[in-house]
């Protein structure tokens, strides 16, 4: 196929093969074609030359039949946003299915395992072909039925990270349940604790680490749940230094799912608005997990999710800290929470405009 200098490619060709940045990222796939916005990224990455297709490189005429990239923009877009209300719908019946699921066990019944699974599977269906949707978890939580929403997003969370850190596939589900089951034993907590808007006393806070026991003496009497289960809802509150609880155990001791379940729980509950705390941007979230990820979170869960969370994100749109609109375009491995992005035409590398950060995910 030709090799066509950047300042020479014809509007609209069609790229012959895949194109990498220095560092070895994929740019962009064989087959995409190249207008404006694709031009200033090669520029960008000061890439000089590529292959193109024969038929686009002896013509410098934009093929009629082609889509505009406008026109893909918009049917992205489009196409995003019914997915996402698709979703947010699905994420709505799960957590009324479970808050009625967890109100039988309150009552004194087993888990319904069965019945959680098909609750959940639907969801883990829909990550597993929008997986974008992870970003966007934060926007569904609601205050009022925090503890629902958090668990499902958890076990959403903890399915995924399972999966990129190459658990057998067979234990997918048990780790997907182990998040959603988190919390279980905070059924047997008083409400007026839960719901406290302002700090804990000293008895109220004992009283609260009494959930992780009460989950780990629930889950062990109901049939259906493995023993990982039933240790990452005592032992998700453990961190690897020991500082945790309920026994202070450190890393070597801890259950792979419970430390799976801890990183998922992590970054859910400060992407979350909850009764006493503002939501934080997941980007500056994630960073705060590497940041953990020595001494108090494993730090090889930690990087597999911040890898897996961050590199799927081109095209979604985020807004800035300094208000303005931007989709990311592209992911560097080797700063992840600081893509290049768009705004209005113009590409910005939050890499080094440290001045910006990402706020918000649309």
């Amino acid at each position: 196929m030709p090799i066509c200098a950047i300042k020479h490619i014809p509007y609209g060709a069609k790229l012959g093969e895949d194109v990498h940045t220095s560092l070895g990222g994929l740019l962009f796939p064989k087959g995409t074609l190249v207008f404006e916005r694709e031009m200033e990224l090669l520029e960008a990455f000061l890439i000089k030359d590529v292959s193109v297709e024969e038929d686009a490189a002896k013509s410098d005429k934009k093929d009629e039949k082609a889509e505009s990239r406008e026109d893909k923009s918009a049917k992205g877009i489009s196409q995003a946003v019914v997915g996402k209300k698709e979703f947010e719908q699905k994420f709505d019946k799960a957590v009324s299915s479970v808050k009625h699921l967890l109100h039988r066990v309150q009552g004194g019944e087993n888990v319904p395992v069965m019945e959680l699974r098909e609750v959940v599977s639907p969801l883990l269906q829909k990550v597993q072909e929008q997986p974008n949707i992870l970003l966007a978890l934060s926007k569904v939580s609601n205050v009022d039925s925090y503890i629902y929403e958090h668990s499902i997003a958890v076990g959403m969370l903890a399915y995924v990270i399972a999966k990129w850190m190459k658990v057998p596939e067979k234990e997918w589900m048990q780790v997907s349940l182990a998040g959603t089951l988190l919390d279980i034993g905070k059924t047997k907590i008083d409400r007026k604790i839960l719901v406290k808007p302002g700090k804990l006393t000293v008895e109220e806070f004992d009283e609260m680490k009494k959930h992780t026991v009460y989950g780990y003496q629930i889950i062990k009497s109901s049939p259906g749940l493995n023993e990982g289960v039933a240790l990452a809802a005592l032992q998700h509150h453990e961190r690897e230094d020991g500082s945790g609880y309920p026994m202070g155990l450190k890393g070597s001791q801890l259950h792979l799912y419970s430390k799976i379940v801890a990183v998922a729980d992590v970054y859910h509950a400060m992407c979350s608005e909850r009764v006493y705390q503002k939501a934080v941007s997941p980007y500056v979230v994630v960073e705060q997990l590497m940041k953990d990820s020595y001494g108090k979170l494993d730090p090889k869960i930690v990087h597999t999710f911040v890898e897996g969370i961050t590199q799927f994100s081109s095209g979604t749109v985020v807004e800035l800290s300094d208000g303005s609109i931007a989709k990311i375009i592209f992911t560097d491995r080797n700063n992840p929470t600081r893509p290049m992005v768009e705004v209005n035409g113009k590409i910005i590398n939050l890499a080094d405009s440290r001045h910006l950060s990402i706020m918000k995910v649309i």
